[in-house]
């Protein structure tokens, strides 16, 4: 069997979905940040989904978020001088045409089995309504890899079943038509930290910005945020009150851990200390923002330009390159 090489070690995207809040950062942000500092497995490559967000919104609504987002990411520590950075949308020309080679090796039936598109159309909309391209959405996430012959995928658990299909496809390929492209590995994170709306009412989302730390907000409306959020009766733990420590332990200096900790404990012994908790949070999370703002508005969009444009050259290199490796070994070529 031939040994087939991979060109990116660890491989990567961004939603443009707007502007990001505390959860975003303590889930996706912090994972290829961490990633990248550690150096374990290599360089990452990261690209902004902008196709991808074709599936629920309006290119109109996304594509003015592109570059906010890399600055986004930068501001919270991904270094350009070790990673590459590309806009997906600049690659369409290979990721369609992969696409379409990769669909005729999976059956409708085992699209609408990936449970994290189940869900999707169980929330959103029955399937009779679910566009065509959201169907295909592991496909195209598979093309995205593949085009890349990425060795490591990092996923949490909710997200596994999609990387599954791209080590499917480039297993069936490879049997269909030769050994071409080179199965992806996935980099396990384990279970996703689930942030629950400060307000009390779901999981923290953009849709609902009462509560949500949004990064972009003004500081003070941030912490007039955190004032009114849901905690819990002395002695008791909440999921509400749960996330707040989350975000409190991840945006605290390491005596601010401590001092939550305490806090925490005396809290469950009975005493009423939230509203000691709140300010500690409080003074980390202004912390927090400012020293982000600060950074971001350092970031202008000559600069964040040419950092997507020297990611480009590198992803469409490697990009062109597996598409003339797929159309001879279809003997297109």
């Amino acid at each position: 069997m031939k040994k087939l090489e991979y060109k990116v070690d660890v491989f990567t995207g961004i939603r443009p979905s707007g502007g990001l809040h505390i959860a975003n950062v303590m889930g996706s942000v912090n994972t290829i940040v961490t990633l990248q500092k550690k150096k374990e497995i290599g360089r990452p490559m990261v690209f902004v989904a902008d196709l991808h967000a074709l599936t629920d919104a309006e290119p109109k609504d996304t594509q003015k978020n592109v570059i906010e987002v890399v600055k986004d990411y930068i501001a919270l520590g991904l270094d350009p001088k070790n990673c590459d950075i590309f806009i997906q949308s600049e690659l369409i020309e290979e990721i369609s045409e992969l696409n379409m080679y990769l669909s005729r090796l999976i059956t409708v039936s085992e699209l609408l089995r990936v449970p994290t598109l189940k869900e999707k159309i169980k929330k959103n909309m029955e399937v009779s309504n679910a566009s065509v391209l959201l169907a295909m959405y592991p496909i195209m996430m598979a093309s995205d890899i593949l085009l890349q012959k990425s060795k490591y995928v990092p996923v949490g658990k909710d997200q596994q079943a999609h990387i599954e299909i791209a080590r499917y496809l480039a297993k069936k390929f490879n049997k269909a038509y030769g050994e071409t492209i080179p199965v992806p590995n996935i980099l396990t994170l384990g279970s996703p930290s689930s942030i629950k709306s400060i307000s009390g009412e779901g999981k923290m989302s953009k849709t609902n910005p009462g509560g949500a730390i949004l990064l972009d907000d003004p500081i003070d409306i941030s912490l007039g945020k955190i004032k009114k959020a849901q905690t819990a009766f002395a002695g008791e733990m909440t999921d509400s009150l749960d996330s707040l420590i989350k975000i409190g332990k991840f945006v605290a200096n390491e005596d601010e851990k401590i001092k939550i900790e305490d806090i925490v404990n005396r809290h469950m012994s009975g005493e009423n200390v939230m509203g000691e908790f709140k300010q500690t949070l409080s003074i980390a999370m202004e912390r927090y923002l400012k020293d982000f703002q600060e950074k971001k508005s350092e970031l202008n969009d000559l600069e964040i330009l040419e950092i997507v444009k020297k990611g480009r050259e590198l992803a469409k290199e490697n990009a062109k390159q597996t598409i003339k490796e797929v159309r001879k070994a279809m003997q297109f070529e």
